[in-house]
């Protein structure tokens, strides 16, 4: 009996052209950028726990832990060790990310180029880390760390929103009257968020026990940073107000400004009093979480509002009495 050829090897390009089949439809690369966003949030708060317990110099080399793959003892090395881990998953995920853009149907322009920022963003991490702890925390380098999480997080959260309106077949325009506040709100949280980085060097939480570098003067980045604060929450109670008059705004954008309401007062609140009370890190670790929740949903409502969904052709238009109960929805 002759026996049967052995088939042939599956082709690299093949194999990969399998898995990625799943994420090459509209609503699998949504859900796909979905999952990239909230990593790009996630990574935050863990960051912040390395340098708020002093476990920034916890692997004092780089990319090894003190000479070793893993990290030999218990503590700072660990908890520096671990956030290196999810970053490099973070990274994977954003690179798998923009590699699935560039096979979508079409290859949507917009998709690629915000799929590529966050690859971008995610990688350039990688030699920062190693420049930071070779410097031994230097202020500035931890603060460029902070701030290109943000660039990161942002790019992921419109990357998201185009890749939901790709999936539900959404055209946007620009809106002329309430577009250039909100991206002048965006930009004015984005002012809060470096002058905040700005009292962070050069308050307490240097990141390691042993190397205490301070960056400025706190009183002076503290007074800058309240300051941008009161700009934003101006803006923001404007925004709002104006959106709430009007009330035509989408589903999704009606949501989102409702849960920015109160993390906006809850971030303010917390900012108190972690003032007040010394700057615990567990305090300061739940404000820099809720400040990279707030820049994304701050993005998330900016650009919904500056580009609103726009009507199908030959669809009637919504009245004003039909246009007013849809806020509370």
């Amino acid at each position: 009996m002759r026996s049967r050829p052995a088939a042939p090897a599956a082709r690299p390009g093949a194999l990969a052209g399998r898995l990625l089949a799943p994420l090459r439809t509209p609503a699998g690369f949504r859900t796909l950028a979905l999952v990239a966003m909230v990593l790009l949030w996630a990574i935050v708060p863990s960051g912040a726990v390395v340098r708020l317990t002093g476990s920034g110099l916890g692997c004092p080399d780089w990319p090894l832990c003190d000479g070793s793959v893993v990290p030999e003892a218990a503590g700072h090395a660990w908890i520096e060790f671990t956030n290196r881990i999810f970053s490099g998953l973070v990274m994977a995920a954003a690179v798998l990310t923009w590699v699935a853009a560039r096979r979508l149907p079409g290859r949507p322009p917009a998709l690629r180029r915000w799929a590529a920022t966050i690859a971008l963003a995610t990688a350039a991490q990688v030699p920062l880390g190693a420049v930071t702890v070779y410097y031994d925390l230097h202020p500035a380098l931890v603060s460029s760390h902070f701030l290109l999480s943000m660039v990161a997080l942002g790019a992921g959260t419109l990357l998201w929103l185009r890749a939901r309106d790709a999936a539900a077949g959404d055209a946007r325009g620009w809106d002329r009257r309430k577009g250039p506040l909100a991206a002048a709100t965006a930009a004015a949280l984005l002012a809060v968020l470096a002058t905040g980085v700005l009292v962070t060097s050069a308050g307490p939480h240097s990141g390691d026990n042993d190397v205490i570098v301070r960056y400025g003067n706190f009183g002076d980045a503290l007074h800058v940073h309240v300051r941008a604060a009161v700009v934003f929450l101006t803006l923001t109670a404007v925004l709002s107000a104006w959106l709430w008059r009007e009330g035509a705004a989408d589903r999704l954008t009606r949501r989102l400004a409702v849960a920015h309401v109160p993390l906006t007062l809850t971030q303010t609140g917390i900012g108190e009093y972690q003032f007040r009370n010394g700057l615990p890190w567990q305090v300061v670790a739940v404000h820099v979480s809720l400040a990279a929740l707030l820049w994304g949903l701050t993005v998330a409502i900016a650009w919904s509002i500056a580009r609103p969904r726009r009507a199908p052709a030959g669809a009637p238009a919504a009245t004003a009495p039909e246009a007013a109960p849809a806020l509370a929805g």
